[in-house]
């Protein structure tokens, strides 16, 4: 199908049916129906470029020539999804207004339930048998008194938080300086996926802060305040402290570093800090077990304890002991989590980012300016929601 035509009754200024339904637009701009934003919007901006979007809607509507053009596609796509962007922003301070928090998304209130940390565990005798099951004898008790709390699923809500950054385009070029020369600058969009029992749900936003006053909103409008909150992260240390400072008022969180980026880390860092291949690898095969098993402590004289001769950049290794030592609270005893059945990875907030921007932003020569990245990843994580 292609363009709608309709004739209108107008008597000079004061009378013009046309606006009995249609709001005033301005040039020449089109009504866009709800199978032109389907087609043109949710399932072709965000699977690829704006180009061949124009290209295929213009061709499903025999208009190869006057059709749509990409650059008006783009805009309208912006628009639309900036007034959704405006809502979801509107409701997440109305909710939040309503539960007692100001404008900046602190909290004002005095909620005697909300500073309470009591989650709700799994049977200690269930947890007891998973570690007898996959826990050495003599390391047992000692991964056992691991602080960080095996929760119960019924009662938790999981949060993968993560920052994905894709090039951010030049306001303008500087001629004679090569593009390998300027030092690059990113658009950050930061994506939180979360999930329960009963389902899961994304959510997109420019910088940390923002997505965790999304987060808060969206817990309290699903009836989740209930629930642990058990967040899923990369161990960045701007996250973390972020997390903890906007849900100083609810305690009943916990944060578990991922296992694949702590064993990546371990592993880049001594390869950095040690001689040679074999006395890495051979490091590797005691440090990652103590860490598996939640000794985090034993991991660390491990290090500290490491043969002078063995070492090739002392500063690294330090790095790495202050890494283990900064990240001590959220290093669980991964092996019994695993047993359980209980999760040890953020890998799904990493997924939700490839989905929802690397796919379709991060492609070789793209680059974005911000509202542009920002609202195509919202429309993305719209779709999948």
């Amino acid at each position: 199908m292609g363009r709608f035509e309709f004739v209108t009754h107008r008597v000079g200024s004061e009378y013009d049916t046309s606006k009995d339904l249609f709001p005033e637009l301005t040039g020449k701009e089109f009504y866009k129906t709800t199978g032109f934003k389907e087609i043109a919007m949710i399932y072709g901006d965000t699977e690829q470029s704006y180009r061949k979007t124009a290209e295929l809607i213009n061709r499903i509507r025999y208009q190869e020539q006057g059709g749509t053009p990409y650059r008006t596609l783009q805009e309208n796509t912006e628009k639309e999804v900036s007034n959704v962007i405006d809502y979801l922003e509107e409701k997440t301070r109305r909710i939040l207004e309503k539960h007692g928090f100001g404008e900046d998304g602190v909290y004002n209130g005095s909620n005697p339930e909300y500073a309470r940390n009591e989650p709700v565990t799994l049977d200690e005798d269930k947890i007891r048998d998973a570690a007898e099951k996959c826990i050495a004898c003599d390391i047992r008790e000692e991964a056992l008194e691991n602080p960080v709390c095996y929760e119960h699923p019924e009662n938790t809500t999981n949060v993968s938080i993560d920052d994905v950054n894709v090039k951010r385009q030049e306001e303008s070029r500087q001629k004679g300086v090569r593009s390998e020369e300027r030092k690059l600058k990113y658009v950050h969009n930061t994506i939180a996926h979360v999930s329960n029992e009963e389902g899961a749900y994304t959510l997109n936003g420019y910088g940390i802060r923002t997505v965790l006053c999304y987060l808060i909103a969206f817990v309290f409008n699903n009836g989740l305040i209930g629930n642990r909150l058990q967040f899923f992260t990369d161990g960045h240390t701007t996250l973390n402290d972020t997390i903890l400072k906007c849900f100083n008022w609810f305690k009943n969180i916990g944060i578990i570093l991922d296992w694949y980026h702590l064993e990546k880390k371990c592993k880049e860092q001594l390869s950095m800090a040690l001689k040679g291949r074999i006395v890495r690898n051979e490091t590797l095969e005691r440090l990652l077990p103590l860490l598996w098993n939640g000794l985090t402590d034993k991991a660390i004289a491990l290090l500290e304890g490491m043969n002078p001769s063995q070492i090739k950049n002392e500063s690294v290794l330090e790095k790495l002991v202050q890494y283990l030592h900064r990240n001590k609270p959220y290093i669980p005893c991964y092996a019994i989590r695993k047993h359980l059945g209980l999760r040890n990875s953020s890998n799904i907030g990493e997924k939700m980012n490839d989905l929802v921007v690397s796919e379709r932003q991060k492609h070789n020569g793209m680059s974005w300016y911000k509202p542009g990245s920002v609202a195509l990843a919202s429309l993305t994580a719209l779709k999948r929601n």
